[in-house]
């Protein structure tokens, strides 16, 4: 989770958050792309809702494995996308698998833990996301100015990749399994 957590903090917070600037950078007007950017936004409701739905239907750790390269095709679509409906299209995508993201990872991540340790475990391996956030802003920027929004969705790609492998690979599953004895593994 530590890994995941260094990692998973540049995709979501790197689309997110970069929205109007990555927009303007392909030529729409700061107001335009502030436009399209609260249309993306829009969706982000529905993300949890999905969540909740699929939450106990499917392993919670596969879900997190699927989406994370979800957003991540859908935010390399997304930085291709010149015409306003594929815009909108992609990034509305990138916005609600993210909000379904989150909401899957943070009840995972609260199943690993006994419960005599679960909140500062989840502190522990959380605080490495809010560490990786210090610095995202800083590299999103480099990596804008030296390759492009096309280096920046290959950036978040990456780490969401990155976040679907540490998972996948090393997390245990947790749907149907008892809070305690998942703890105790």
């Amino acid at each position: 989770l530590v890994i995941f957590n260094l990692v998973q903090t540049i995709g979501f917070y790197g689309f997110a958050s970069w929205v109007p600037v990555l927009l303007a950078s392909e030529g729409l007007t700061f107001a335009k792309s502030l436009q399209y950017a609260f249309v993306i936004a829009i969706v982000n409701p529905i993300g949890p809702v999905a969540a909740m739905a699929a939450a106990d239907r499917f392993e919670r750790k596969t879900q997190i494995a699927v989406l994370a390269l979800a957003i991540a095709a859908a935010g390399l679509v997304f930085a291709r996308a010149r015409v306003p409906a594929a815009i909108l299209l992609a990034g509305a995508s990138v916005a609600f698998l993210n909000a379904w993201f989150s909401s899957i990872f943070h009840s995972y991540q609260a199943e690993l833990f006994p419960t005599r340790v679960r909140a500062r475990a989840i502190g522990f391996v959380y605080s490495w996301s809010r560490l990786s956030a210090v610095f995202a802003g800083f590299v999103i920027s480099a990596i804008l100015r030296a390759y492009g929004t096309a280096g920046v969705f290959a950036a978040i790609a990456a780490a969401m990749a990155v976040a679907a492998l540490a998972v996948g690979l090393l997390g245990p599953r947790s749907t149907n399994v008892e809070l305690e004895a998942l703890g105790a593994e």
